[in-house]
């Protein structure tokens, strides 16, 4: 009956699905166009089968895993790869992100509960201090936090980030190691999302999907690491696959870090790269901006051509013009000609160029060009005017472009600070406790544990367009009580209020010990009573 029965199984299916609609009926009423007609035989359109721009548009539902099965992934980190190091829009998106969201680093600052705790202000204070001074003799030194002994924290942070947004994700193991000169032995090493697979690269199971193993709620209890990579080959060194636990299993301490790029279904174990929704229009952008690039220097290159007519052949042409032509010209060496800028290329007899203007540059590509980054852009949570670091509107639209982009940055920052910060942070003063090297009365306690670690992470500040015109946005706040001296001082400088507070004083109190206080507007600092005017 059907012709294309046996070429087509999709179309057969198709039209049997028309069939039953066309025969299906409801209350022994007949099935009609919903929403406003169109054909459309559902009540939403989107779930139209029958609109022909849907009509071949039919995924299918999956799991987690087999949405985002190994070799899919695989391929998007090869490519995000390849985006970050050819791409320039894509290597422009990466960058931003790791100059603003973390620059020269989170630095902490201990904040523990002290209401929880039963100490004073002053005690928390004191307390505070002292765990600033152990994390700086950890995070400050290379030696001591990276187990490759070549970046210190706050470079570990930014490696951490743009390793997760462009692989997916990134494992930060916590291996145990003394070296001579250090204070401490928790190390920080990074792995990167190729080496973690399943053993020997076997199948997914029940409890391990793509070398993740977890238990009956989902949780990791395991990651299978590699020591090498998958498909490199060493001499005199197998390939092995290394179980590491993710939780100590009498203490519960955090021994493996995982950093997700995003997790955006539950149930989900690796991490997307950050490029993936748009690796291809980010290749077909760079192509075109490649052949407009190409043309353009095409259609700059000037070059003279000398044609050569028939008397070159009789020889009437006397001796001293044969000698004083230039051999060469813009002939390379297998005779081929070539452009150049200002070359002078001799042709031969019969040979005529032919010149096709390519009309370059071209006067659309910059509205194109454009246009495209802003899907790009909108896609990945960042402003054009952002993105391209171009700021050519008002100062309103230039400013709500930078406040939009800042929150996406601050969301990332909470999130490394969440993932990678916070958990380092506890590893280290866990130690401490152990080592004696501080006093924590009641440590083991959980509740108090959590207590001890509070803190929080600040970056680098936001800066404004018109420090000003911030500054007095900023008075007026804290004048009408929306805001406060802590939090506006972490937004312009980035530093804790109480460090700048301190410093102030110090300041101030040096300047008056040395009669150098500055004179308060209008005149003297004690002006003398005015003399009586005599009438």
């Amino acid at each position: 009956m059907w012709p294309f029965r046996k070429r087509d199984g999709a179309a057969e299916q198709l039209m049997q699905e028309a069939i039953r609609v066309a025969r299906a009926s409801v209350d022994g009423q007949q099935i009609v166009a919903q929403g406003g007609g169109g054909g459309v035989e559902t009540r939403w359109r989107g779930a139209s089968r029958m609109l022909r721009s849907m009509a071949s548009w039919i995924p299918g539902l999956g799991s987690p895993r087999r949405d985002f099965n190994r070799g899919e992934r695989r391929m998007l980190v090869a490519r995000s790869r390849d985006a970050m190091r050819n791409h320039l829009v894509a290597r422009a998106a990466i960058t931003r992100l790791r100059t603003n969201v973390v620059g020269t680093g989170l630095v902490c600052r201990a904040q523990v509960d002290h209401g929880a705790l039963g100490l004073t202000e002053e005690q928390a204070d004191d307390l505070n201090g002292r765990l600033d001074r152990l994390w700086s003799l950890y995070a400050d030194d290379p030696r001591e936090c990276d187990a490759e002994a070549t970046l210190n924290h706050y470079q570990l942070q930014a490696l951490v980030l743009v390793s997760s947004l462009v692989g997916g994700d990134v494992l930060v193991a916590t291996p145990d190691k003394e070296r001579p000169g250090c204070i401490f032995s928790t190390r920080l090493q990074l792995i990167e999302s190729d080496r973690v697979g399943n053993p020997n690269n076997g199948l997914d199971q029940t409890n391990l999907v793509d070398g993740v193993e977890f238990d009956d709620l989902g949780a990791p209890v395991a990651y299978h690491v590699c020591t090498g990579y998958p498909g490199e080959h060493l001499a005199g060194k197998p390939l092995v696959w290394e179980r590491l636990s993710a939780f100590g299993a009498h203490t519960g301490r955090r021994r493996v870090l995982h950093v997700l790029s995003d997790k955006e279904r539950p149930g989900q174990k690796r991490g997307a790269p950050y490029l993936a929704p748009v690796l291809e229009p980010l290749q077909k952008l760079e192509r075109y901006s490649s052949a407009e690039l190409m043309a353009a220097v095409i259609s700059a290159m000037f070059t003279v051509f000398i044609k050569k007519g028939s008397e070159f052949q009789s020889g009437n042409l006397p001796m001293t013009a044969l000698s004083d032509e230039q051999p060469g010209g813009d002939d390379t060496s297998d005779g081929e000609l070539s452009l150049g800028e200002g070359a002078v290329v001799d042709l031969g007899v019969g040979e005529e160029p032919v010149v096709a203007n390519p009309g370059r540059p071209n006067a659309q590509f910059d509205p194109f060009f454009t246009a495209v980054v802003k899907e790009i852009g909108a896609a990945l949570e960042l402003p054009m005017e952002e993105l391209l670091l171009h700021y050519s509107s008002s100062y309103s639209a230039a400013r709500a472009a930078m406040l939009q982009a800042w929150r996406f940055y601050s969301l990332r920052r909470w999130w490394l600070a969440c993932d990678f910060c916070q958990p380092s942070r506890e590893l280290l003063i866990d130690e401490a406790v152990a080592r004696g090297m501080i006093d924590l009365p009641g440590y083991s306690d959980p509740a108090k544990r959590k207590a001890y670690c509070q803190a929080i992470w600040i970056g680098p500040a936001r800066g404004a367009i018109d420090e000003l015109k911030e500054a007095n946005a900023a008075g007026k706040r804290i004048e009408i009580g929306v805001s406060n001296e802590t939090l506006e001082t972490a937004a312009m400088t980035g530093e804790p209020w109480q460090q700048v507070f301190r410093q102030r004083v110090r300041e101030v109190e040096l300047r008056r010990a040395n009669n150098l206080q500055p004179l308060p507007k209008g005149g003297l600092e004690n002006p003398p009573d005015p003399t009586p005017q005599e009438e």
